[in-house]
């Protein structure tokens, strides 16, 4: 069974540095555990990815508040934020921080 490959990028270079430097977490992992996707379930074309833009903060309760998002397909943007919100880090963080990410979803 294919899987789509999605490639996350870091777009702010202080999110590792602050992360791991604040109790251990890696938001990376933790991102990988949750935005998978198979094949069928998103329209993509093999020669033309798809992409996302993502900033947000983590609150207290460790939930993924959305700040602001830029994308290329509204339905891969819908099914994204539905993976974020099943997001829960339970790990020491700064709820202050806000984080970027890129993710660019290409048929593999």
């Amino acid at each position: 069974m294919k899987t789509v490959l999605v490639t996350l990028a870091i777009l702010s270079s202080s999110i590792l540095s602050q992360s791991f430097a604040k109790g251990g977490l890696n938001l990376n992992e933790e991102l990988k555990k949750v935005v998978k996707f198979e094949n069928s379930t998103l329209s993509i074309n093999k020669n033309q990815p798809a992409f996302v833009k993502v900033s947000f903060k983590i609150d207290n309760s460790g939930k993924i508040e959305i700040l602001e998002m830029n994308y290329s397909d509204e339905t891969i943007k819908s099914k994204l934020v539905e993976k974020l919100a099943q997001l829960e880090i339970k790990i020491e963080h700064n709820s202050e921080h806000i984080y970027n990410y890129n993710f660019i979803f290409k048929k593999g």
